[in-house]
């Protein structure tokens, strides 16, 4: 009597258990699905992805699930959510139109603007790099508060900032539109060295620069230095087109390699293929920007610690086809590239989409050489923060500058090793550079592997 009863509790125990086993379904929209999808493409295209911390959080929200997967030594990958601000990043360059640097010594600290966007408010109020600054919305700024202060600041709808002098500086929260160049400009004339200021790589600049080249053709520079100084990087095809309007190179030499993981095949893009990811509404061809260029056999690149994404790899690309004399402070290190990745309709149902920005790529020049995460090294090292105050943009009394134009003269000392200057006139050393500064990310579109 017994044994039916029995059979019909293991037959439910088993439906039960073998319901345990299966993974629930989640509807489109939730954070289960989403992160599910997360988790799937980053196992595919990731270039980290054998070292995916594993996780059971698929209730978190996207955000926090995307980072909490990430490799701990990856400081770049990203995820956007669409409309949704807290997701993105505001730096004070493009919310106030500057930015800054702590320096500090024995009993001794000092902020320093650092870059001053032209016709920006604090430009036209009369905000120049090199001021020093010391209270930030009325608040004293000491060794251990800047960052917070200026985070702080980056929320409000002003910021205040007050000059060594007194004055203060009332700049309003907008999004500034900040030109990629500059200046241009001859800065010797026996030799004759032409100066450009570039400060990211965007085609909203690219008519300024091909002016600024046959301004410099006409006057038959001969010299040429670039200023990548503040530089966070930006469009691949702008560096590419920086390439060809300055360096003798042909426009199918190599740009980059990119290097992947063993999902996704290995890729390398010449300076052409790589100018044909300019955006909609440009319409350059890598042949007829050569004819405009400058043709130039060697380039003097000044760097620092904000250089990064595709101005390192601009320096990169070339080293194999011209002399790149680099002067300054080591680079920033971002030698990765990454993707976007957005939700499908099916993933995100009716809520906004979200778009991982995960690294898929180490990025390598003709000959193989790069893995710079710890920065590139310049030839002729100088900081720049070693002698005040800081000149204006493009002065000839900026000790890079001068660097370049003494090496230059110098008839018998074309490259040197890596030196360190003599001529300081500070000790202070920096304690905090920049802003809240965010690296702009490399961007490929991802290539599945294919059978060969």
């Amino acid at each position: 009597m017994r044994r039916p009863h029995a059979l019909v509790l293991a037959f439910f125990s088993l439906i039960f258990s073998s319901c345990e086993k299966d993974p629930p379904l989640h509807e489109p929209g939730s954070n289960e699905t989403i992160n599910q999808w997360t988790l799937d493409q980053m196992k595919r295209y990731y270039y980290w992805n054998d070292k995916i911390r594993s996780t059971q959080g698929y209730q978190q929200s996207p955000d926090l699930f995307f980072k909490s997967i990430l490799f701990p030594d990856d400081h770049y990958s990203s995820i956007l959510q669409t409309l949704n601000s807290d997701t993105y990043g505001n730096t004070l360059t493009n919310t106030f139109g500057l930015d800054m640097v702590q320096l500090q010594t024995t009993g001794k600290t000092i902020q320093l603007i650092t870059q001053i966007v032209p016709f920006s408010e604090g430009d036209l109020m009369g905000l120049k790099r090199g001021d020093s600054i010391s209270h930030i919305n009325n608040e004293p700024i000491d060794h251990s508060n800047l960052k917070s202060l200026l985070s702080k600041s980056l929320l409000l709808p002003a910021m205040h900032l007050t000059r060594n002098d007194g004055k203060i500086f009332h700049l309003p929260s907008s999004y500034i539109s900040q030109p990629v160049l500059y200046t241009a400009k001859l800065i010797s004339s026996s030799p004759t060295v032409g100066y450009m200021f570039l400060s990211q790589f965007d085609f909203s600049g690219a008519y300024s620069l091909l002016e600024a080249v046959q301004n410099f053709k006409s006057q038959q520079v001969q010299e040429l230095i670039v200023d990548l100084r503040y530089n966070p990087g930006g469009q691949v095809a702008f560096a590419s087109f920086c390439a060809l309007l300055l360096a003798d190179i042909k426009e199918n030499d190599i740009f980059a390699k990119y290097q992947g993981n063993k999902n996704i095949k290995n890729r390398e893009d010449s300076f052409a293929a790589a100018l044909q990811g300019q955006p909609d509404g440009y319409s350059f061809s890598a042949k007829d920007v050569l004819k405009q260029g400058l043709h130039l056999k060697r380039i003097y690149m000044l760097t620092g610690p904000n250089t990064a994404s595709a101005s390192e790899m601009l320096i990169n690309g070339l080293h194999p086809y011209v002399q790149v004399v680099q002067v300054g402070d080591k680079t920033y290190g971002k030698d990765m590239a990454s993707t976007t990745l957005s939700t499908p309709e099916e993933i995100h149902g009716t809520e906004r989409a979200w778009h991982l920005i995960p690294m898929i790529y180490k990025i390598y020049n003709k000959m193989g050489q790069g893995d710079y995460s710890n920065g590139i090294t310049p030839s002729i090292k100088i900081d720049e923060f070693a002698f005040l105050p800081l000149p204006p943009i493009g002065d000839t009394r900026d000790p890079l500058i001068r660097e370049v134009l003494r090496t230059i003269s110098d008839k018998n000392t074309r490259v040197r090793g890596t030196v360190n200057t003599t001529e300081k006139t500070n000790i202070l050393s920096p304690k905090y550079r920049g802003s809240t500064y965010q690296v702009i990310p490399i961007e490929v579109s991802k290539e599945d592997k294919t059978e060969k």
